[in-house]
């Protein structure tokens, strides 16, 4: 509960969808559909995002690339997960290397809680 998410995706349902099920944890959504739109929406929020969630095929680039570029704007290392249908070894072995985790389509809502959870122990172990 109270936790800020941005979610990147360029298909309008899928955002939709992590916002319902986001909200029905009681986070707060943020959402994008692209680096620019993402950065947009961080110049108009009054708060800084707990995590991403990006689609690793973004209009313009990947999400591994938009994670990269988020947090190098937001200068902290903020925990994400690159969601995608993408099941090779190159797009896992991209997102290791850039310290993402990775959960493929479909996505269990089980399994995204069960990541975010850890964030906010992380978080909290920082403080």
């Amino acid at each position: 509960a109270g936790t800020v998410i941005l979610c990147i995706d360029n298909e309008p349902a899928i955002l939709d969808g992590m916002e319902t099920l986001l909200g029905g944890w009681s986070c707060r959504v943020l959402k994008a559909a692209d680096l620019p739109g993402a950065l947009a929406v961080l110049d108009a929020s009054d708060t800084e995002p707990d995590g991403l969630l990006v689609d690793y095929h973004l209009d313009g680039g990947n999400g591994v690339g938009a994670i990269a570029a988020l947090r190098h704007r937001l200068q902290r290392d903020l925990p994400a997960i690159l969601i995608t249908a993408d099941r090779s070894a190159r797009v896992r072995e991209e997102a290791r290397a850039a310290g993402v985790h990775v959960l493929n389509k479909p996505i269990k809502p089980a399994s995204l809680r069960a990541l975010m959870t850890q964030w906010r122990v992380q978080r909290v172990a920082a403080e």
